[in-house]
């Protein structure tokens, strides 16, 4: 699985093989380390997707040469071998900066080695990924030597939280609000500093307040498009019951321009008997000085709930429409 001691690769990386290290490991943790295509299971986990087994490692030798392994091989890896698609063997390993290798995540079957043997890391195609991940962190404001969860844990702050590196900025606690902020860098404005200073927080707050107009616009479009798609559907099913007619429907849209108004028209649709049969009133329009009967019905039902309050009691919209009705039936 891997060799012994330092080992040069040829993407110009350099690890340090403790086959007792690796094996103590691995008998501590007591889990099979499996094998897969390429390095799947590690690559492919970080993009949620599937990447299954093809063979478990049951045990593991520290020799004199290496680190061995007895491989429980399953019919696919078995059938790579046979066939000499991937002829060598590439562990996956986390290790120190100084590229001791700390124990084995997983072993992959690969058809590039590092090294022309088969038991190595794979090439990688991007050695200078280590540098890129310390000056991401440095970016950060993290330590040099921070991993991948630090630097993403970092950015996923930023993204939560845009005004957390303007506050500290300034000087602030991380929670500090927008009003906080803005106090702070009217201080800077009126104080001997440095223009620089000034001008990067005040840009620095304007972004923020861009990005969170941005987003409560965003949010009220969405809103909207889901209200407007609520008060189609309960107008189309109303108008499909015969509950209303098509001249009335402008008028119902009107009154549900607000939310409070979507709930009332939909209590008193709710309570508006279905018609049975068609009323052949598609075609017609309301004449002058008529009133809808569900409009009428919905003046009353507000009366009443009206008349419930003055006498200290609560009356439901869906209880005064029933009353309200059950009025104009009489």
């Amino acid at each position: 699985m891997t060799p012994r001691g330092p080992v040069d690769c040829r993407d110009g990386r350099h690890f340090i093989f403790e086959p007792e290290r690796l094996v103590a490991r691995f008998q501590a943790d007591g889990i099979d380390i499996p094998f897969d295509f390429d390095h799947g299971i590690p690559t492919k986990a970080k993009l949620g997707e599937k990447a299954d087994a093809v063979g478990w490692i049951k045990k593991l030798e520290a020799r004199p040469e290496g680190t061995f392994a007895m491989v429980e091989m399953l019919a696919a890896g078995a059938a790579a071998l046979k066939a000499r698609t991937h002829r060598f063997v590439s562990p996956t390993f986390p290790h120190t900066k100084d590229g001791l290798a700390l124990w084995l995540h997983s072993v992959a079957l690969v058809a590039a080695p590092a090294l022309p043997m088969a038991a190595i890391a794979s090439a990688s195609l991007t050695p200078k990924e280590q540098s890129m991940l310390k000056a991401i962190a440095l970016a950060l404001g993290l330590a040099e030597g921070a991993d991948e969860a630090a630097c993403l844990a970092a950015i996923s702050k930023l993204s939560n939280d845009p005004l957390r590196p303007i506050a500290k900025a300034l000087g602030l606690a991380e929670s500090a609000d927008g009003q906080a902020c803005l106090s702070a860098i009217t201080g800077l404005s009126t104080a001997k500093v440095d223009k620089l200073v000034h001008d990067q927080a005040l840009a620095n707050l304007n972004a923020a307040t861009a990005q969170v107009t941005t987003l409560t616009a965003q949010l009220a479009a969405r809103d909207k498009t889901d209200h407007d798609a609520k008060v189609t559907a309960l107008l189309e099913g109303a108008l499909k019951d015969k509950k209303i007619v098509p001249a009335q429907r402008e008028k119902y849209a009107a009154l549900c321009a607000t939310a409070e108004g979507l709930a009332d028209v939909t209590a008193l649709l709710a309570a508006t008997p279905v018609s049975l049969q068609a009323s052949n009133l598609d075609e017609r329009q309301i004449e002058a000085g008529d009133k809808p009967k569900s409009e009428d019905l919905l003046a009353k039902a507000h009366a009443l709930i009206g008349d419930a309050k003055k006498a200290g009691r609560e009356l439901s919209l869906a209880d005064a429409v029933v009353q309200a009705n059950k009025g104009s039936i009489d």
